[in-house]
């Protein structure tokens, strides 16, 4: 099992034409059984990562905000909401999106705000929700988070999916 980003980088290369056979070869099983499966795999594995080790996607991804959340975080700085918003929130057209990488709360690989952090946060890796062979946030969560990148790999064993020799 992968523990780390350190450990999933030099693998990543390696797996892209491979996940783009996998991602064909899913739409072979019922959405509902890849779900499953994915949740399944999600609450045997998640357990054994420990995500104050690592803190990739707080390092590498911006995650999106609700406005009450943009309040809260803005109280937590000890500024008005507007001023927060036009210093470190962004907007691309369809969210809301914390723009500080790596994120402004985030201490020692342990978040500073974890109580009042906002649900995109709170979510991650978001491999509980329905759908899921359908959702580009697994894949590109899968280059990010060691936890989506050893479902996946399980996944695949679990599916019987090879690929090359």
């Amino acid at each position: 099992m992968v523990k780390s980003p350190e450990e999933m980088q030099p693998l990543l290369a390696s797996k892209n034409i491979e996940n783009m056979f996998f991602k064909k070869h899913l739409r072979n099983f019922k959405s509902e059984l890849i779900d499953q499966s994915i949740h399944s795999l999600n609450q045997h594995i998640s357990p054994q990562i420990d995500c104050t080790t690592c803190a990739n996607c707080c390092t590498k991804l911006e995650p999106g905000l609700e406005e009450n959340e943009i309040v809260t975080l803005a109280h937590i700085k000890q500024i008005e909401p507007i001023t927060f918003k036009q210093q470190f929130v962004a907007f691309d057209g369809e969210a809301l999106f914390l723009k500080t990488k790596p994120c402004m709360f985030l201490n020692s690989c342990k978040c500073s705000i974890y109580d009042s952090r906002p649900n995109a946060c709170a979510g991650y890796p978001h491999l509980d929700a329905k759908d899921m062979k359908y959702k580009r946030s697994l894949w590109s969560n899968y280059t990010v988070c060691p936890i989506v990148f050893n479902v996946i790999e399980a996944l695949k064993l679990e599916l019987n999916f090879t690929y090359g020799s």
